[in-house]
């Protein structure tokens, strides 16, 4: 029997032209899929169901809400208010009299109308503590919020500009109020960073902390240098994200494990769960930077608990998640009992799981020869598929082509092939079935049944004294060129 048709190259793995092309990772959910194309916009990807974008069916099992204050709903027009600059200067003029000494209008009335304009005046009903978020909103809120920051930024650096020339009195009492108006913001804003903060160790926890961790560390370090303000609120909030991040990074093994329902596919198709992992991962790295601060423990070194992001050794932190998925869908392949379906199973989720990995930029975290380790697994697993499904089905040939010196004249009559043709069509029956979602593992695996079957066949053929009936060769391909269909 030869393997070496069952080669699985990187290019095969990545496509038929040999392309790679990208994709970030999960931010919406739709339906289970073997695409590559999952998106990443926010930590809402593993926010709602906790999943993936784009990968997992929205009627998946969902995660327990947590109880917390209602919110408002965000409007749909939130972003496109959000750009622009010379509406919310308008609405600082109008707002800053508040803010004087003696204010003209009360300062808590005006600083929630300066909020809402941003859509994130759901700031202030969170308590001083941070309040509890409830878990579905996570995503949408931190991608609103750090949009409101960003931009909040944008207008108190063009107007502290433009309120210090010409110097004088005036002036000074604009930049006064101004400075008292960003200090109220800042502090409210800071209340979602200490929600994230609280919330527990899961994977949404953790692409909600990294979101969160740069907007923070971008803006609040020069608004305190324009207004002279102390940065211990927001280092404070920064240190409490980076241990959040860390307790979130050091549970996901056990969530990968655990948190997805394994149920397993009786076709032996790809799990969901690689679609959202996989994706999950790729959201993951989103903030890199952030991630990186998290995982050298703010001082440049590895910590203890933790791998390093960028490879080394035996591979970073994204080889090691990795590593934990294919063991959990290794161990759980168990369950498939019909021989040859346990590397089915396995060959199709390696598959899309290196597919997914080159395509994207989950590439550059992984070490030197990680894609062929899987393509020389994949070989083992449709060699281990052979030996359990067909090996058995092509011994009865051996038997049918035996030519003893002298045979009753019952045996004479007896069908020499009945016992191979039960057992085709019973490994046959059960494989049609079975689905192998892509063409060129379809291809691969055809092909291979094929050449390990009929050339058997054949010589039977040849040397037995087989009946009028029996099929022909062309027969055989063509009933084995439909396994797989699903």
């Amino acid at each position: 029997m030869a393997i070496m048709h069952a080669r699985f190259e990187v290019s095969d793995v990545v496509g038929g032209d040999g392309s790679s092309s990208g994709g970030s990772s999960p931010a919406s959910v739709s339906g289970p899929s073997d695409s590559d194309g999952s998106s990443c916009s926010s930590s809402s990807a593993a926010d709602e169901l906790f999943p993936d974008a784009r990968e997992l069916p929205s009627t998946s099992a969902s995660v327990p809400v947590l109880a917390g204050v209602g919110f408002h709903p965000i409007s749909p027009t939130s972003l496109s208010v959000l750009s622009d600059i010379d509406v919310h200067m308008q609405r600082m003029a109008r707002l800053l009299p508040a803010f004087a000494s003696p204010a003209a209008a009360p300062r808590a009335q005006a600083l929630g109308r300066w909020l809402a304009g941003f859509d994130v005046g759901w700031v202030l009903e969170m308590d001083a503590g941070g309040g509890r978020l409830p878990r579905r909103e996570v995503g949408r809120r931190v991608r609103v919020w750090a949009q409101a920051l960003s931009t909040m930024d944008r207008v108190f650096r063009l107007r502290h500009r433009e309120a210090r020339n010409p110097a004088n009195e005036a002036a000074a009492a604009q930049l006064a109020a101004l400075g008292e108006l960003a200090s109220a913001s800042a502090g409210a804003m800071l209340r979602l960073a200490t929600a994230v903060a609280a919330l527990g160790a899961s994977p949404s926890a953790l692409l909600a902390a990294l979101d969160v961790y740069v907007p923070v560390s971008e803006a609040y370090p020069g608004l305190a240098r324009m207004f002279s303000w102390s940065t211990a609120a927001a280092d404070a909030a920064l240190a409490a994200l980076v241990d959040a991040a860390r307790r979130c990074v050091r549970g996901l093994p056990a969530s990968i494990r655990s948190h997805y329902p394994w149920r397993m596919p009786q076709g032996g198709e790809v799990h969901p769960c690689v679609g959202f992992w996989m994706g999950y991962f790729r959201c993951m790295l989103r903030n890199r930077v952030s991630l990186y601060l998290v995982l050298a423990g703010g001082d440049g070194g590895e910590t203890a608990t933790t791998p390093a992001l960028a490879p080394g050794g035996e591979g970073g932190l994204v080889a090691d998640l990795i590593s934990r998925l294919e063991a959990v869908l290794e161990e759980k392949s168990g369950e498939l009992a019909f021989p040859g379906l346990r590397q089915v199973f396995m060959l199709n989720n390696t598959h899309a799981i290196v597919r997914r990995a080159v395509r994207s930029d989950l590439a550059m975290f992984l070490p030197p020869g990680w894609a062929r380790a899987r393509e020389e697994r994949m070989e083992g697993y449709v060699k281990s598929y052979l030996d359990a499904s067909w090996a058995p089905v092509v011994s009865r040939l051996a038997a049918a082509a035996t030519k003893p010196a002298a045979v009753s004249v019952l045996r004479r009559r007896r069908d020499p092939l009945a016992a191979f043709n039960s057992a085709l069509e019973n490994a046959c029956s059960a494989q049609r079935c079975w689905k192998v979602p892509r063409p060129v593992l379809r291809h691969v695996l055809r092909r291979t049944v094929s050449e390990h079957v009929v050339p058997a066949y054949r010589r039977c053929l040849e040397a037995a004294e087989t009946p009028a009936a029996a099929r022909t060769v062309e027969e055989l391909e063509r009933q084995l060129s439909e396994l797989f269909e699903g």
